[in-house]
């Protein structure tokens, strides 16, 4: 079993117990208890779990972590620069897609400036800023709600991206690596953002600075998938140097 695979046991376990002792861990995913310790070691750095003398638990604290009232309050004012630079790439006419990433959605209140332009969206509050502004065209997909994320996921939400196509795709990330590519708190976030990514002609990662040469729960894409990526000033010189070397297309605020 893959250490992605395994990663996505532990959590479903701890979902579904309050406690998980190392044995069970090393009985779901077949492999040695070594490896287990190693895994919970990397999960409990990530704030996944917490763990115990004999095994783990949740971390109560997850759902505050990964809600969007709350990632949208962190970093606000560098998201908020972000999107005044990415707002800049966008131009009449085009059909763009937003995924539900909280650097995404304060792209939202600068789209009114613009007379005809289609959003593609899965997030609901990129459908309330937008909707007071109906020159501006917007397509909610549909999906199964998510109550903490606001924003629309499963297989219907997959099948309905797979029949649009769109001029660009303004997507987040919970994590940027150069060697472990994109990453998110979310497999069902990653499917939908990966799917947008797909059928854009070109794609914008909006991503602050804290997130970069950081790796989170669930790996979806190398850096390959992304055009440009558009982060803040805060970027330490040493990592921006990096990223340039690699010929990645990377500007900041």
């Amino acid at each position: 079993m893959t250490q992605e695979l395994r990663k996505k046991t532990i959590i479903r376990l701890l979902e579904q117990k309050d406690e998980v002792s190392i044995q069970e861990f090393v009985t779901q995913c077949n492999v040695s208890e070594i490896t287990i310790r190693r895994d919970l070691t990397l999960l409990e750095s990530m704030g996944l779990l917490k763990r115990t003398h004999g095994g783990a638990v949740p971390n109560t604290t997850i759902p505050e972590l990964f809600g969007f009232e709350s990632n949208a309050l962190d970093k606000r004012n560098q998201k908020r620069d972000i999107c005044k630079l990415a707002v800049s790439l966008i131009e009449e006419n085009d059909t763009i897609y937003m995924d539900c990433g909280t650097t995404v959605f304060f792209l939202a209140s600068l789209l009114p400036r613009f007379k005809n332009l289609r959003v593609i969206t899965n997030s609901l509050p990129v459908v309330s800023e937008l909707m007071p502004h109906p020159h501006v065209k917007v397509y909610l997909i549909g999906g199964e709600l998510d109550t903490s994320l606001k924003a629309l996921y499963g297989p219907m939400t997959d099948n309905l991206l797979s029949k649009y196509k769109a001029d660009k795709a303004f997507i987040g990330a919970a994590g940027v690596s150069l060697s472990q590519g994109l990453s998110s708190n979310h497999e069902k976030e990653a499917s939908v953002t990966l799917k947008m990514a797909e059928a854009a002609d070109k794609v914008f990662l909006l991503c602050d600075s804290s997130k970069i040469e950081k790796t989170s729960y669930f790996h979806y894409s190398s850096l390959d998938l992304i055009d440009q990526l558009i982060t803040d000033k805060e970027i330490p010189p040493s990592i921006l140097e990096k990223y340039k070397s690699k010929n990645i297309n990377i500007i900041t605020t």
